[in-house]
């Protein structure tokens, strides 16, 4: 019986070995699977991607998995001649252009001055009014644009919504988002003011300066008339004093005789 238990134990530990080596396979076949050209390419374009998905409303994933397939990650003649990611033909379009035969047909395609320029000019391409079906649609609804894009007329090829599809599943573009980094800065004339508190502080209790005319002057009595009397004398003229004394001696003299 216990020797039945143990291989019991032993069995359920090699099923679970093997299960965990089953999952390594996967992962690690899935991790091969993908190309590392695609990888380089959605991480150089991830950022003006998500970037166009918040001021058009172009799904991130459409914008990437449109741009791999249709240049073959920037690898196909358009994108290297042309900067051209995403196959718009001229139609309209007054600048310089690439002569390509595609499908023995001779066609007219946009030639950008950058990468970047393409990936603007088809964020406003997909604004027209053939596409804005699409609009109805939520940003992260990736299978209703790729599906809303074939039947728009965006491409020729039936299968053409299964690719996209496929790529955005693939590599994991519908669980794209922004970052930190990523965000725009606010403008400084832009950022709110601090809400308001909502009472007013208590200011403290400090008591006002005198003004400064005032001063403290000690009381001084008033002086006797004696007091006067010999302030008087003291201001008095020198030749006052003088004849003053004149006098006095005059009359003095005049008592005693």
């Amino acid at each position: 019986m216990r020797k039945n238990r143990d291989n019991f134990l032993n069995d359920k530990q090699k099923a679970l070995i093997c299960s965990i080596l089953m999952l390594f396979v996967v992962f690690f076949a899935h991790s091969q699977a993908l190309s590392a050209r695609y990888l380089e390419y959605i991480e150089r374009y991830k950022a003006i991607a998500l970037e166009h998905q918040r001021d058009y409303g172009v799904p991130a994933a459409i914008t990437l998995a449109q741009g791999l397939l249709e240049s073959n990650a920037g690898q196909s003649y358009l994108a290297r001649r042309g900067n051209n990611h995403f196959g718009i033909k001229c139609y309209s379009w007054k600048g310089p252009v690439v002569e390509y035969d595609d499908t023995l047909k001779h066609n007219c395609y946009r030639n950008y001055g950058s990468p970047e320029d393409s990936f603007l000019d088809h964020a406003k391409f997909l604004k027209g009014k053939r596409y804005s079906s699409l609009y109805d649609l939520d940003v992260s609804d990736y299978q209703g644009w790729a599906i809303g894009l074939r039947a728009c007329g965006y491409a020729e090829d039936p299968d053409y919504a299964r690719k996209l599809i496929s790529i955005i599943e693939q590599y994991e573009l519908n669980l794209l988002a922004p970052s930190i980094a990523d965000e725009p800065l606010a403008d400084a004339g832009s950022v709110p003011p601090p809400p308001k508190r909502k009472g007013k502080a208590e200011k403290a209790q400090v008591p006002p300066p005198p003004p400064r005319h005032e001063r403290h002057v000690a009381e001084v009595p008033e002086p006797s008339r004696a007091q006067i009397d010999q302030r008087v004398a003291r201001n008095r003229p020198v030749r006052d004093r003088s004849r003053a004394g004149t006098n006095t001696s005059t009359t003095a003299s005049a008592d005693n005789d």
